[in-house]
């Protein structure tokens, strides 16, 4: 997200103002401090690229824990996550323009030459189209920009000859097949080599594309056709654009977050601005700015009355069903939303990306960084981060548009709890556990394409960069585009869309550039005085209930059951006659209304549950049927909340043993002949069980069970908890059920052992020959089940509490 404004732009970027009456506090953390600090982010970069030419070069990424280069097809799949690896130098090309930034121009000469001299793009390789975009054709053009930026100084790089450009319009081309569908939704992948539908191309059957990567194409796309007059490259963005508004919900203008690329159909109806969703919102509004297109504007301000009404409850930024926004459909945030701060930063709504920001700050204070995912109550979710820059980015635009000294300490801690927690001898590596510490051999481009970008920035004054920061805009990658784009050369022809009216009046800053001094006038605590009011969200006992009002709580993902997790927020339920219940237990402080009654339905089911239904989970088993066992090991598994209903399936669902790979199944199933029409084994973890579910099920799988990632848990011990979806699991058709780590590794001994192993998901076990009983095993008799061929009959159960 840059910031400036070119001659005829029509919107000027909030973050190029400064507020006038903090413009002086900057001094707070002391020109010796902050120059220190951003030697030190030098010295950071320093050790990350020196890491990756020195140990990794021409390989796509380096591997800081193994001091080696990440090489497609020479590791072990990642799934998804190996899709931005296409044998291009991927780290090279996508830290191009950092180099300059950071105004190491010897070095940003040197990798020119390198990426000109070595970097080929007809591989025969399947890569992301989204991934692809951002870092590969956004960091040529940025590359190119700022080669042609330097050469026409006239001292360096006298000798390029838009060589970077040449290489980007090839790229261009090569994505291009991507866009072939009746929609003009692009496919998710395509070979470099054999675009998408040739028989060579290992792609092509897939059916659906999440949000943000089709609608993340227009900046580098108009860029592309800019300077090369090339349109095609334009117009085929901007049409995949004008599909997702046309597909919008209408009566809320919200936008779910995966769509079927071929009926524009919403496969997942989920509405936030994280995940699979953030960089669409993006793209509208910089379009505007770089373009000079009101549609994109009049889009994205439609977009965000619908967020900020729906989706935004401050500090918090929590997922809703587009067709029913009022019901917030999970409990959880993921870590991308957090470059959602910059945005509004962009727009000129500061209150907002205050709070936001300041939760996020305060989540990373009290894990070292940010998870990958943590919940509405601030534990952590997903506990993976790797190194992702976009509360870096939010810092960066909030210190710029305010001038608050305090966004310099917030910088602050971010180089500290890098160099702390995840500097390594070759490079940083990724955090695989932020509550443990513990590493993962992984070093993203993004890291040095954003990272250490706006970090340096932050702690540089205008006047020693090398180039007008303000004269560009940034891409979601962080590369630079010029402003001047908009008028240096003819807009392509078709490039105004049609717009709908008819979203009432226009708010007063919709189509001008907020001034601060307007808004907050001599006012030099106002961003003080609203990060106060959360800085104590994460105190043991602190006012935390009016952030939940009105939400419909699901069951989560998680081991706690519903009541637990009320009571580590400081919560007690008290259930009255009309089945809704009453929340008391702590200090409640609210201006307008006194404490009122909040309607949870999974907990009033709970509390008061109808007469005759029985409380708890009930348990579904998993029966192995195959010789040598014969009916007689019976696992205790939990169900579901989406799939098939086991309940309703007589004689329940059979099938033979298969193990998903990848084995936690969150990519592509690469075992597809395998899994077809066989019960998949997957491993909790690293995604949500819809996900794993819905990757299976594509793959042809009868059914999927599902093992615990934690060592030693057993049905005996640990309660058994309904599996749960992401909001819009009504694709899902496959039984599904789930069992904790002992009684899986039954099931891995046993497929390790025998040729076939069969098995019956069903709520109770099926008698098989003459046996008249057959009941689940205990944690003692799970071990010897699945290393002798026994012909005893079971007669112990664990407790079903």
């Amino acid at each position: 997200m840059g910031g400036g404004r070119a001659p005829g732009t029509p919107l000027g970027l909030l973050a190029a103002l400064l507020w006038a009456p903090l413009a002086a506090g900057a001094a707070a953390l002391g020109a010796a401090e902050r120059s220190q600090l951003r030697d030190q982010v030098v010295e950071m970069f320093d050790h990350a690229y020196g890491s990756y030419m020195k140990h990794a070069y021409p390989a796509d990424e380096l591997m800081p824990l193994s001091c080696r280069g990440r090489v497609r097809g020479m590791e072990p799949s990642r799934g998804d996550v190996d899709d931005a690896l296409g044998k291009f130098s991927l780290t090279l090309i996508d830290t191009l323009d950092t180099l300059v930034v950071l105004n190491k121009l010897d070095e940003f000469e040197d990798a020119v030459r390198k990426v000109v001299l070595d970097v080929r793009l007809d591989n025969d390789v399947v890569v992301s189209v989204f991934e692809t975009n951002i870092r590969v054709l956004g960091g040529l053009l940025g590359g190119h920009i700022m080669a042609d930026m330097l050469k026409a100084q006239g001292e360096r790089l006298q000798w390029y000859k838009d060589e970077l450009l040449h290489l980007a319009r090839d790229l261009g081309y090569r994505l291009l097949p991507a866009f072939n569908t009746t929609s003009g939704l692009p496919y998710p992948r395509v070979n470099l080599k054999y675009g998408v539908l040739s028989p060579n191309s290992r792609t092509g059957t897939e059916l659906d594309t999440c949000t943000a990567c089709a609608g993340t194409m227009i900046l580098e796309f108009a860029a592309l056709s800019r300077l090369t007059q090339e349109t095609v490259f334009e117009d085929t963005a901007r049409r995949a654009l004008d599909v997702l508004w046309e597909k919008r919900q209408k009566g809320n203008d919200l936008v779910g977050t995966v769509i079927n690329i071929h009926n524009g159909d919403w496969v997942r109806r989920d509405s936030g601005v994280g995940a699979g969703i953030d960089s669409y919102y993006e793209y509208l509004m910089k379009a505007y700015i770089l373009l000079g297109d009101d549609t994109y504007l009049e889009r994205f301000n439609a977009h965000y009355v619908a967020i900020m009404k729906y989706i935004s409850q401050p500090p918090l930024l929590l997922n809703v069903h587009m067709h029913n926004p009022t019901v917030s459909i999970r409990s959880w945030m993921d870590s991308l939303l957090a470059f959602f701060p910059g945005l509004q930063v962009l727009r000129g709504d500061l209150k907002p990306a205050i709070e936001t920001h300041e939760m996020l700050y305060q989540v990373t204070k009290q894990h070292k960084f940010l998870p990958e995912a943590f919940t509405s109550d601030f534990a952590v979710y997903w506990a993976q981060h790797p190194l992702r820059p976009e509360f870096a980015e939010s810092t960066y635009f909030l210190y710029k548009a305010t001038r608050d000294p305090y966004y310099l300490q917030v910088g602050k801690s971010i180089v500290e709890s890098l160099n702390e927690y995840a500097r390594v001898a070759c490079g940083f590596a990724a955090v695989q556990d932020v509550r443990t510490g513990r590493h993962e051999d992984r070093m993203d481009s993004f890291f040095l394409a954003e990272m250490f970008k706006y970090l340096y920035l932050l702690f540089t004054e205008k006047r020693d960069l090398p180039l007008d920061i303000d004269d560009y805009i940034f891409t979601t990658e962080a590369h630079l585009l010029p402003l001047s784009l908009s008028t240096a050369r003819s807009p392509c022809p078709r490039n105004v869309t049609m717009f709908h009216k008819g979203h009432g009046e226009e708010e007063i800053f919709t189509r001008s550039c907020p001034s601060a001094q307007t808004l907050f006038p001599n006012n030099p605590t106002f961003t003080r005085t609203i990060r106060d009011a959360h800085k104590q969200l994460l105190q043991p006992g602190a006012e935390r209930l009016a952030l939940f009002r009105g939400i419909e709580f699901p069951l989560r993902d998680t081991r706690m059951e519903p009541l637990e997790i009320l009571k580590r927020m400081g919560l007690t339920l008290l259930p009255l006659g009309d089945r809704s219940v009453q929340l008391t237990g702590i200090r409640h402080q609210q201006e307008a209304s006194p404490l009122g009654l909040f309607s949870l339905k999974f907990i009033t089911e709970l509390v008061d549950p109808p007469a005759g239904e029985q409380q708890g989970v009930s348990p579904l088993a998993v029966q192995v049927i195959s010789p040598p066992f014969f009916g007689r090991m019976v696992l205790t598994a939990g169900p579901a909340q989406f799939g098939m209903d086991l309940t309703k399936q007589e004689h329940g669902v059979k099938g033979s043993l298969v193990l998903s790979e990848p084995y936690q199944a969150c990519a592509a199933i690469t075992n597809r002949e395998a899994v077809q029409g066989k019960v998949a084994l997957a491993q909790r973890g690293e995604c949500m069980f819809a996900a794993k579910a819905r990757n299976l099920q594509k793959a042809g799988a009868s059914g999927v069970i599902f093992i615990d990632n934690a060592e030693g848990s057993c049905s005996e011990k640990m309660v058994l908890f309904q599996m749960v979806g992401d909001g819009s699991t009504s694709d899902i058709v496959i039984p599904l059920v789930f069992l904790f780590q002992k009684e899986g590794q039954v099931l891995l001994d046993a497929l390790a052992q025998h040729c076939n192993v069969d098995v019956l998901l069903a709520t109770k076990p099926m008698f098989l020959g003459e046996e008249k009983t057959a009941q689940p095993f205990s944690a003692s008799q799970l071990h010897e089940a699945a290393t002798e061929t026994h012909t005893r009959t079971v007669t112990s159960a664990p407790d079903q509490a």
